[in-house]
């Protein structure tokens, strides 16, 4: 689904000039917008690059990859293609295809085709060690193991149900011979193989600690003992007495990896803990093995500045406002972090308000936290959709006579569960009509819609085309857009209206995790008037409030 982010549209007045006959040709940029594949489990388009992911299932051969359709953001017949994109194609290797409108677009379409593999022993140490790259695992055992009869307990180097194994699983499951180094196994799927090389290893280290998986509230322990024998953890709030021990069913395993998963922490708190490995009934640990005592904090339960929208300023020599004040007393109120299409003027970068539409304004009449709210409205200019919008980030540029460019974003550390908020919206009926994406209908008459959204991840400007505070650029004159699929996209959530609201409403969005690994670097939140305002299709007259955004951990 493309996110409807806020764009800013504008019109200016065209100044009436003679033709002549070299008139450079209008650049029309094509962009591919949604992509459907058999098998795929996702589909990212970076459009700033002109770039295609795949990420398909394991059980789809790279050599017959079939995409089944795709999207645009101009009419085909203003499109020519270098090769078919619809078909079966071989995408072990990037596949390139040419777009030309005016000027020659190359688009890149990739795929990749990740394998869930697994190597475990019988009494296997710690986790499973892999090198993806020199097709080699590495298993670990007690120095009492015999590498002579070596019991692999489970065993999967390809698609699942596709794949044969030279020498077979049974082989290797009744006791094989890893004394003399590594095993070669030779893998066959989709006719083609691939020769994986398994070590088991001797170790004295027979149990260990993985850095901790910190959150605000929660925690992920891992550590590293022996398969089949009682491990765990204690853990504590650093400084208490006691100690509590998670062990059993409240440990999630993998061969003699453990790991739990301990929640309602206090933000901002240390912690302490040990894993330990119990002595079995054949006695082969003389005794309990237990690491150092660790210790880790949790992370602060970090929230917005000027969550409630109380601290703006005027922009110098102008009658509309900033959302900052370098002169406030308050530190987080002196710095930019909210913004809008309407700029900041001679303080910062031209906006829609230097032309005279202004759209986005500090409301002490309609307010749930504080004295102020901020109030967006979408308004009418000579037949085109101008949208209303509050983001985090900055205005970037205004684009031609249609459009705007935005740097979403910025630095941020922690991981919300949810993003809470006051919301008001007054939808008006959809008087305005400019383009629309694929699969939308918008009549006039319905209803306009709004969004809220928020998003964390950890972007990188140079593929995103922002900078390093405010890393991903939007241009929707270029059709250059930000979605949930797009690179970098830790976790998202979204509130979308189609209809007025009954006065002021708080709501609670949850945040839907894509890794519960990947630490944010940046983080992304926006709101517009009318959701389909960048491509000029909404309401004249909706008007979308917002108050006190919170973060909840």
């Amino acid at each position: 689904m493309k996110l409807r982010y806020p764009a800013i549209f504008l019109f200016t007045v065209l100044l009436a000039s003679c033709i002549k006959n070299d008139i450079p040709y209008p650049v029309v940029v094509p962009h591919i917008l949604t992509m459907d594949v058999t098998g795929s489990e996702s589909v990212s388009i970076d459009q700033t690059n002109y770039i295609v992911s795949i990420v398909l299932d394991e059980s789809v051969d790279l050599k017959k990859v079939q995409i089944n359709s795709y999207t645009i953001d101009l009419e085909e017949d203003e499109v020519k293609f270098s090769d078919d994109i619809v078909g079966t194609h071989n995408l072990s290797e990037p596949m390139e295809v040419t777009l030309s409108t005016y000027q020659n677009y190359l688009w890149t379409i990739s795929a990749t085709r990740p394998i869930d593999r697994t190597f475990t022993v019988s009494g296997q140490i710690g986790a499973t060690v892999w090198d993806d790259v020199n097709r080699r695992a590495f298993a670990y055992v007690s120095q009492t193991t015999a590498l002579s009869q070596i019991v692999v307990t489970d065993l999967k180097l390809g698609p699942k149900d596709l794949s044969t194994y030279t020498p077979s699983k049974d082989k290797l499951a009744a006791g094989y011979d890893f004394s003399s180094g590594g095993v070669d196994v030779t893998v066959k799927s989709f006719d083609e193989e691939e020769v994986w090389s398994l070590f088991v290893e001797q170790t004295d280290i027979l149990v260990s600690l993985s850095d901790p998986n910190v959150w605000t509230t929660e925690v992920y322990l891992t550590g590293n003992g022996v398969a089949g024998h009682d491990m765990g953890f204690y853990f504590r709030k650093y400084g208490d007495s006691g100690w509590t021990v998670i062990s059993g069913d409240d440990l999630t395993l993998s061969g003699g990896q453990f790991t739990a998963h301990i929640e309602d922490l206090e933000a901002s708190t240390e912690y302490e803990y040990y894993a330990f490995c119990d002595a079995d009934d054949n006695n082969s640990l003389a005794e309990t093995e237990m690491t150092d005592v660790e210790t880790f904090t949790t992370d602060a339960a970090r929230q917005f500045p000027n969550k409630s929208f109380e601290y703006f300023s005027l922009v110098t020599g102008q009658s509309y406002y900033k959302w900052y004040d370098p002169s406030s007393s308050v530190e987080e109120a002196q710095d930019i972090w909210w913004a809008s299409g309407n700029g900041e003027g001679p303080d910062g970068v031209n906006g829609t308000a230097t032309l005279g539409i202004v759209l986005t304004y500090p409301d002490g009449d309609e307010k749930m936290d504080g004295n102020y709210s901020v109030r967006c409205e979408s308004k009418d200019f000579v037949g085109i959709l101008a949208c209303g919008n509050i983001f985090i980030g900055r205005f970037h540029s205004v684009v031609g006579t249609t459009g705007g460019s935005v740097d979403y974003g910025r630095p941020w550390d922690t991981r919300p569960k949810a993003m809470r908020f006051w919301v008001k919206y007054e939808s008006g009926k959809v008087d305005l009509i400019g383009k629309q994406p694929v699969g939308s209908n918008v009549q006039l008459g319905d209803n306009d819609r709004c969004q809220i959204a928020v998003s964390i991840g950890n972007w990188d400007y140079r593929q995103m085309g922002g900078n390093a505070t405010s890393p991903v650029y939007v241009n929707t004159a270029e059709g250059i857009y930000y979605t949930f699929d797009s690179p970098g996209v830790i976790a998202y959530a979204e509130k979308i209206y189609d209809q007025s609201t009954d006065g002021w409403e708080q709501v609670t969005i949850e945040l839907t995790y894509k890794s519960l690994t990947e630490l944010p670097s940046h983080i992304i939140v926006t709101c517009a008037s009318s959701y389909l305002g960048d491509y000029l299709t909404g309401s004249s007259e909706s008007t979308l409030w917002v108050d006190n955004f919170e973060l909840l951990y």
